[in-house]
């Protein structure tokens, strides 16, 4: 079971490292450095458009992939009426953003770009909806596929507005945005197609008396995305609104390793709720499963934290060489230290929701989104971007602690000493390898070499592999 686990996740998170670390690294940074006056208006836009998220989800992707994972005999009788569902929610999540964008005093401007990018959220939403019935399919290589199909296209796109030279095709920020909704109208179609065996015969169904069952047994989920999604896009929002696009593009860059990293992160969290949703009943596979992804992303938490501490500098003079500066690397190294948080969310939580906890899942969200706010409303207007970064890693680390508590409960987890001491000492080699060997070697590749035989070290104190498996990846 590991084994195929192993096998599916190192295939999803290879297509993740070829495609997705360009998008955001390369494309969409190239995208910041090229159109700079109107970035961080964009970037608080998309965010904005993010904060309402949750309407056209409803809670419906994850309840879909649980199902759907439970008895595939489900996708006939859900997938109509989730269909019109969602058709209904687009139209009231348009309302919805353009209410509040009005009430928020957007210009005219502002709503001419902000009706593209709700586009391109709804266009995703429906993406992800027939992604949960592949995932619920236990297809996840083929999930993979179509996870970053769409930024494979956009990388096409975006290069040839970026350095095409096409006259009367440079880049603008309304042609970035076409660009996003072309690349997803393609997945969308490739989705139907790939699915239809599945989806052959069935009827789009608006009628009340369908959708009321499935509105019944989604909203927990839809309640708990929508206070997730609240304190994490609620930073970029606040820091627009309340400083300007300047402090919004500063909080940007880091973000986009950030995010970067997050979405490494949260591929196991696609396969782990179909996943976990299968196997609740057998608790020994839930627990290594669990336990194993767990301590493979906290290690790498922990290190790409603490190269940020050691080279952020570096790292945002390397992706923005005019605009890195004391005040934007402290908001990245902050940012980063908050995906530790992210990792118990992504394994904890995501197997409480497969375990249908949401009642204590939704009050944790609900507190976190309380002290997220005061947090940001405190904090920007003293210290900007910084503030932001706070606020965000304070919420994760938060948030995660209590999914962790849960399900150490819940799943009668067992402490083990011995095992939590060699992770202590791990996380303290670690911080000897790469904070206190900056101090002392000139040469990086010295040091990246150190760090390497160290992360191997701790890698295998933290037991997620054996001498002998290595020898044998190495041979092969």
């Amino acid at each position: 079971m590991l084994k195929k686990y192993l096998s599916d996740i190192a295939f999803m998170q290879i297509l993740n490292l070829l495609i997705k670390p360009i998008w955001i690294l390369f494309i969409d940074a190239a995208v910041q450095e090229a159109l700079p006056d109107v970035y961080g208006n964009y970037f608080g836009l998309l965010t904005f458009s993010l904060l309402f998220f949750i309407v056209l989800d409803f809670g419906l992707n994850s309840f879909n992939a649980t199902s759907i994972s439970k008895d595939n005999a489900k996708i006939s009788k859900l997938t109509g009426s989730i269909i019109g569902f969602k058709i209904v929610l687009s139209i009231l999540y348009i309302v919805l953003v353009f209410g509040v964008g009005y009430l928020t005093a957007y210009s005219s401007a502002e709503f001419h770009l902000l009706i593209f990018l709700c586009v391109i959220q709804i266009i995703t939403s429906f993406n992800q909806f027939f992604r949960s019935i592949v995932s619920g399919l236990q297809r996840f290589k083929w999930d993979g596929v179509f996870m970053v199909l769409d930024r494979m296209l956009l990388i096409v796109f975006c290069s040839i507005l970026l350095w095409g030279e096409i006259e009367g095709w440079e880049l603008t920020i309304e042609r970035f945005v076409y660009a996003q909704i072309l690349g997803l109208v393609v997945v969308c179609l490739m989705l139907v197609f790939f699915l239809r065996t599945y989806l052959s015969g069935i009827k789009v169904s608006f009628n009340l008396g369908d959708i009321m069952p499935i509105l019944i047994e989604s909203w927990p989920f839809a309640i708990l995305i929508s206070l997730m999604g609240l304190y994490n896009y609620v930073d970029g929002v606040m820091l627009e609104r309340i400083i300007g696009d300047s402090e919004a593009y500063v909080y940007a860059m880091g973000y986009r390793f950030y995010f970067a990293l997050f979405m490494f992160a949260q591929v196991f969290s696609q396969v782990l709720l179909p996943f976990f949703s299968k196997n609740l009943e057998n608790l020994d596979v839930v627990k290594v499963i669990s336990g194993y992804t767990f301590k493979l992303l906290f290690l790498v938490g922990i290190i790409l934290s603490l190269l940020a501490v050691s080279y952020g500098m570096e790292i945002l003079t390397w992706r923005f060489p005019l605009k890195a500066d004391n005040h934007s690397v402290l908001s990245f190294q902050i940012l980063l230290f908050g995906f530790i948080g992210s990792a118990f969310i992504l394994v904890y939580g995501t197997l409480l929701t497969a375990a249908t906890e949401l009642r204590f899942l939704n009050f944790s969200a609900f507190i976190t989104v309380v002290i997220n706010w005061v947090l940001n409303l405190f904090l920007i207007p003293i210290y900007g971007a910084v503030g932001a970064a706070i606020a965000t890693t304070s919420s994760q680390l938060l948030f995660g602690g209590m999914c962790y508590l849960l399900s150490f409960r819940k799943f009668d987890f067992q402490l083990n000493i011995p095992e939590i001491v060699k992770q202590v000492l791990g996380v303290i080699l670690l911080f000897i390898a790469i904070v206190f060997g900056k101090q002392y070697l000139d040469n990086v590749v010295v040091h990246f070499s150190m760090i390497t035989v160290t992360a191997l070290l701790v890698g295998y104190l933290f037991r997620l592999y054996n001498p002998a498996q290595l020898k044998s990846f190495i041979r092969k």
